[in-house]
Order: structure tokens, then C-alpha cells, then sequence
């Protein structure tokens, strides 16, 4: 069964090449541009992968994780900005970044230890 990747965005056009290049290697994505939609994109939980944008209107970084952690517990984490976070270089890719990239993020990720 197919890795599924719940990414959140306030930039739409960030959400649809996030998903475009996840989709091509075969996960499935559900995607949230708002606190809103996230709200309704949980009901397709568990998530095996977070992929959110460090800054996101109306909600923190820590609130949009606590929120997704309560349907996925053992959800991973992959943030995304375009000011990178020195203490974040692990589980963190910055924008803009090549598909090449990402992919080989998300499988280190998915692939790595719990």
C-alpha cells in the first residue's frame, strides 16, 4: 500500500507541485491550503508523512503538528520554508527546491528509523 502524504500549504502553487511530484512515484496525497482544510483533510487519516510549511497563516508550526499527530501519532515530519532554520537541517527542505530533491527527502524520511 501507498505511503500516504498529508502536505499543508498556504501557497497553492507549493501544494500542487508537492503533490504532482509525490503522486508520479506512487504516494497518496491529500493536501490542505488552510487550518480549515486541514480540519477536513484529517478525516483521511492516519498519515504516514506531514509536509508543511514553517510558516502558515492563522496557525503555528507546532499547532498544525499537534493537530495531525492527534489522528496520526506516529506521523513524520518534513517542514519547509524558504528561511531555513539552522537547528531544523534533519527533517527540513528549502523552497525552492527541485523534485529530485523532495523525493529523495520523503523516502529518507519514510525509509528512515520510526
Amino acid at each position: 500500500m501507498a505511503n500516504k502524504i498529508l502536505v499543508v500549504d498556504d501557497e497553492p502553487l507549493i501544494l500542487t507541485a508537492v503533490e504532482r511530484a509525490l503522486a508520479k512515484v506512487g504516494y497518496a496525497i491529500t493536501k490542505a491550503q488552510s487550518m480549515e482544510e486541514l480540519g477536513k483533510a484529517l478525516g483521511a487519516a492516519p498519515f504516514d508523512l506531514l509536509i508543511t510549511d514553517v510558516y502558515m497563516q492563522g496557525a503555528t508550526l507546532d499547532e498544525v503538528i499537534e493537530r495531525v499527530r492527534m489522528s496520526s501519532p506516529a506521523v513524520k515530519v518534513l517542514k519547509m520554508s524558504g528561511a531555513i532554520r539552522r537547528e531544523e537541517k534533519a527533517n527540513f527542505i528549502e523552497k525552492p527546491f527541485s523534485i529530485e530533491t523532495l523525493r529523495k527527502k520523503v523516502k529518507d524520511i519514510l525509509d528512515g528509523p520510526s
